[in-house]
């Protein structure tokens, strides 16, 4: 199982860059540079897509090497993902705050 929640890990922050990186395709149905607080953020919201996938990566990487440092990195990664959610918030990373919310508490159950 251990495994399987390192590469999960690894995979929602590879999700990230996949999101973030690429220039906005004028079809996309909203623009992913672009919060609704602050208007456009894109230098900011691909830095923090950076910043959460490497995280979120070594958080993986450390729980599939069973690292103690594991729990406050993946917090860590999660707080910095949901960060990113929130400043370009749209309707549809409701499901993305869920999942952060769930590594979050997961995550806290492990180390009590």
């Amino acid at each position: 199982m251990r495994w399987i929640a390192g590469l999960f890990l690894i995979a929602h922050g590879l999700v990230h860059l996949a999101i973030w990186l690429p220039r906005p395709d004028e079809k996309a149905p909203f623009d992913v540079g672009r919060s609704p607080f602050a208007g456009e953020v894109r230098r900011l919201a691909v830095a923090l897509a950076i910043a959460a996938a490497a995280v979120l990566g070594l958080a993986g990487l450390g729980l599939l090497v069973a690292a103690p440092w594991w729990i406050p990195v993946t917090v860590a990664g999660a707080g910095i993902s949901a960060a990113l959610l929130v400043l370009t918030f749209n309707p549809w990373w409701l499901i993305g705050l869920g999942i952060n919310a769930a590594i979050i508490v997961l995550a806290v159950q492990q180390s009590g």
